[in-house]
């Protein structure tokens, strides 16, 4: 036993000099963005809509307000958060299986989208005039997005900025993929851009095929988690009426168990909820707070460089 202990606690020593060592000197692995960016990123970015804002308000203030009206009519503390965490963790329990719809959804109206497209480049089109006119007959579930890309296009808008923006608001991997083959041929026309739009098309068709079954097979334990939940609230709401059912929890200690198998519970349905989650692919378009790969730093070019190339430059060439 002593020479166990002794050989943990030097492999404990030497760990901890590696990573001093390292601290202090660094290692070739690249940098990976602050853990506050990685958490923004985590929650859906600094830029959600005003309704998402409004509704995480609304449920925070409903939780409060249960919490203080349990707390106070109950006298049980412990009893007061859960309900009152009941009323954000319920609706966080459901938002994967919608959050998973609905970039299915969208996954699916790109590659409808992106077949128009090639149907458009056919016809003799140009890619830029092919993606104005996609815009008559643009999916629902892209109708906006396609909207904004064909006015950015039409005001004059670079096509390479205009598709980096229509990825933005995408925001998906499977956007990117899309994007950067319009932004590698935007100059180019033909059955060759045509033929690969389609191929893109269908393998984006195979990955919506792909994901549906993939959620399909999620749905069960997603189910039971919710009826879980929902047992298990009703059982403490209904035990709130029978006061021999929740005397127990009312001492120091009862207060100290009910917090134990409440934290259990609630880590329970936080590893359930994470199985079933719809894990996103870091975009490759941006920089991404959830990748480990980060852009290399580009050196600003001086004033005084440019106007030195520019006088340089021969009679009638342009810098």
């Amino acid at each position: 036993m002593t020479m166990l202990l002794a050989f943990l606690s030097g492999m404990a020593v030497v760990g901890g000099l590696i990573g001093v060592v390292a601290g202090i000197v660094g290692t070739t692995a690249p940098r990976r963005a602050p853990l506050w960016q990685r958490w923004r990123a985590l929650g859906g970015g600094p830029e959600q809509g005003a309704d998402v804002r409004m509704r995480r308000r609304a449920l925070a203030a409903a939780a409060v307000v249960v919490f203080a009206g349990v707390w106070l009519a109950s006298g049980n503390f412990v009893g007061g958060v859960l309900l009152g965490a009941a009323v954000i963790g319920v609706p966080w329990l459901i938002t994967p299986a919608q959050v998973a719809a609905g970039r299915i959804g969208q996954l699916e109206a790109l590659s409808e989208w992106t077949q128009r497209l090639a149907g458009l480049l056919r016809l003799g089109m140009g890619l830029e005039q092919a993606m104005i006119t996609s815009r008559k007959g643009a999916p629902d579930a892209l109708a906006e997005q396609i909207t904004g890309l064909s006015d950015r296009l039409r005001l004059g808008w670079r096509p390479e900025e205009a598709l980096r923006a229509f990825a933005d608001e995408l925001d998906d991997v499977t956007a990117d993929k899309v994007t950067a083959a319009l932004i590698l041929s935007v100059n180019d026309r033909g059955p060759g851009l045509a033929q690969a739009l389609e191929d893109l098309a269908g393998t984006v068709r195979e990955e919506v095929a792909k994901k549906r079954g993939i959620e399909a097979d999620r749905a069960k334990p997603r189910t039971t988690v919710r009826w879980m939940t929902f047992i298990t609230v009703g059982v403490v709401v209904a035990g709130f009426f029978v006061p021999s059912y929740t005397a127990p929890y009312s001492t120091l200690l009862g207060q100290l168990v009910l917090g134990f198998l409440t934290a259990g519970f609630v880590a329970t349905l936080a590893l359930m909820r994470q199985l079933g989650a719809f894990r996103r692919i870091p975009r490759f378009l941006i920089a991404d707070a959830r990748s480990t790969v980060r852009l290399p730093a580009t050196a600003p070019v001086a004033p005084a460089a440019v106007e030195v190339a520019a006088a340089s430059a021969p009679e009638g060439v342009s810098s």
